[in-house]
């Protein structure tokens, strides 16, 4: 297994705004590193995980970013992976399903 890729996880905060408001704004958690694979015609994934379209598979070592969740997201090759779901292998990995679509 090589973790040859690094990818940003990134948390939903809330901060204050110029005009004193508050936004919903994304801050860094974690940069890891990552074994990522295309889930197009991928079988190396299990029926109870959710497939969806332009989906990626994100496998991280789990003391790297142990409280991952699915409100987080992955930024990868400029591009943001919304996390669509997380399972832990077993061996101290993660495996994080994630897509570009920002709606849940």
């Amino acid at each position: 297994m090589a973790y040859n890729d690094q990818i940003v996880i990134e948390q939903p905060t809330e901060a204050r705004g110029d005009a004193g408001g508050i936004e919903d704004t994304w801050t860094t958690y974690k940069t890891v590193w990552a074994e990522i694979d295309d889930l197009a015609g991928s079988k190396d994934f299990t029926s109870d995980m959710p497939v969806y379209t332009n989906s990626m598979s994100f496998i991280i070592h789990q003391h790297d970013a142990p409280d991952v969740t699915t409100k987080m997201r992955i930024v990868w090759n400029s591009e943001n992976w919304y996390i669509r779901s997380r399972q832990r292998d077993g061996r101290l990995r993660w495996t994080l399903i994630a897509d570009t679509d920002d709606d849940e």
